[in-house]
C-alpha cells in the first residue's frame, strides 16, 4: 500500500472519478494526450468512453445523493478500485465528485487524491451570490450584482436595464436569460417565463467580450495560469492578462485556494477592465483545447507538488481547435450530458 503523500512516480496511474460525461471525457482525453493511460470510473453503465483509446472505463455502482451531494459511501468504492488496481492518483473530474472527495478523501488510502480546495471553499465559490460577496469584500471587479428571493424583489430591482438573471448554484449556462427591459422582466415574471427557480442572481449586463481565466494554485499561491477567449466558433485562444492575473492572484491568496480552477469574467472595453462573473472550482469545458495550446492543466495537477512557483502561462498564443476525433467524441459525451442535466431538472 502507497503512502498517501509518497512521491509520485514519473508516469503515475491515475483514477479519473466523475458524473457529469463531459468533463469526465475532457480529463481523460488531456491525461492521454499528456502520455497516460487513465481509468475512469463513470456513473453510466454504458458510456461512448468505452470505445476510446487509451481509457479503462469502469462504473461507479449505487450512486445516491443526498441534498444535492453525493453520497460518502461512494468513496469506499474508489478506495477498493485503488487497491485492486494498484492505482497512484485519484482526480475527480467535476464538482460533485470533488466536493465528494476534498470532504471525504481521507477513505481513499491506497492512493493519493489530488490537490483540492477546501469542502467549505468549494460549496462558497460554487454558490455565486457567495462569491459575489467575496468580490466585494476584496474589492474586486464584478457587475452591479443583487440577490432576488422572490418575484417582488426581483419586480424591484434597482439595476439599469438590460439585466441578467441566473441561479445561483447551477453551471453550464443553465437558466441564464437576458432582460432588455422591466417591461420585459415584468412580464415574464407574470407568465411564469423565468427559465429556473428563486433565488436568483441578477446582474447587469456587460456588453463586451467573453474571457476565461484558467489556473492552478498552491496553498493560496497562482502557480500557472492562461486567460483565454474563442475568436471564432469552436476554437480557443490563449494569452497572458496581467491585470485579470493580478486579480485572480488576489482570490486565489485571500481564500488559500488550492488546486485547479477557472473563472468566467467579461472584458468591458467602456472600461478596458474585466468583470468576474463566476467561478468554477473545479476543471471546465474547454481543458482539451488548453492541453492543445501546451497548457495541459489535469498532467499539471498530477505534479503540483513538483512544479516551480512560476510556472505561469507557458501556452502557444495561436488559435487551436479539436481534432476530428476529439469533436466527434465530445459531441457523443454531451448526449450522454443531455441526459445528466435532465435528471438534475427533475431533482429541482
Amino acid at each position: 500500500m502507497r503512502a498517501t503523500h509518497a512521491p509520485l512516480p514519473v508516469q503515475p496511474k491515475v483514477l479519473v472519478v466523475g458524473i457529469v460525461p463531459t468533463l469526465t471525457w475532457s480529463v481523460a482525453r488531456s491525461l492521454v494526450l499528456a502520455g497516460h493511460r487513465p481509468i475512469v470510473l463513470g456513473w453510466h453503465r454504458s458510456s461512448p468512453m468505452q470505445l476510446f483509446p487509451g481509457v479503462q472505463y469502469l462504473q461507479w455502482h449505487n450512486v445516491r445523493w443526498f441534498d444535492d451531494e453525493l453520497d460518502p459511501l461512494l468513496v469506499d468504492q474508489v478506495e477498493e478500485i485503488c487497491q485492486d488496481l494498484e492505482i497512484d492518483c485519484v482526480l475527480p473530474a467535476d464538482y460533485p465528485t470533488s466536493v465528494l472527495l476534498s470532504e471525504y478523501g481521507y477513505g481513499v488510502r491506497s492512493a493519493r487524491v489530488a490537490a483540492l480546495p477546501h469542502h467549505g471553499l468549494m460549496r462558497v465559490l460554487h454558490n455565486k451570490w457567495e462569491f459575489s460577496r467575496i468580490l466585494r469584500r476584496l474589492g474586486l471587479p464584478q457587475p452591479n450584482t443583487e440577490l432576488a428571493p422572490d418575484a417582488s424583489s426581483l419586480a424591484a430591482t434597482n439595476l439599469e436595464f438590460p439585466i441578467v438573471t441566473k441561479p445561483v448554484d447551477r453551471w453550464g449556462g443553465l437558466g441564464f436569460q437576458v432582460h432588455h427591459s422591466r417591461e420585459q422582466l415584468e412580464q415574464r415574471i407574470v407568465e411564469g417565463g423565468l427559465a429556473v427557480d428563486y433565488p436568483l442572481l441578477v446582474q447587469e449586463y456587460i456588453p463586451g467580450q467573453d474571457v476565461g481565466f484558467a489556473f492552478l494554485a498552491r496553498h493560496g499561491q497562482l502557480v500557472a495560469h492562461a486567460a483565454f477567449e474563442q475568436p471564432v466558433r469552436g476554437s480557443r485562444r490563449y494569452f497572458d492578462a496581467p491585470r485579470l492575473r493580478q486579480y485572480i492572484a488576489t482570490l486565489v491568496r485571500e481564500t488559500g485556494y488550492h488546486g485547479v480552477g477557472e473563472i468566467d469574467t467579461r472584458y468591458d472595453p467602456a472600461t478596458d477592465d474585466y468583470r468576474l462573473l463566476e467561478v468554477n472550482p473545479r476543471f471546465w469545458a474547454s481543458i482539451v483545447h488548453a492541453a492543445h495550446a501546451g497548457m495541459n492543466f489535469p498532467d499539471l495537477l498530477l505534479h503540483l507538488d513538483a512544479l516551480p512557483a512560476n510556472v505561469g502561462f507557458s501556452g502557444q498564443m495561436v488559435p487551436v481547435r479539436l481534432s476530428l476525433f476529439e469533436l466527434a467524441a465530445s459531441r457523443s459525451m454531451l448526449l450522454a450530458e443531455e441526459l445528466y442535466n435532465s435528471m438534475l431538472r427533475a431533482r429541482g
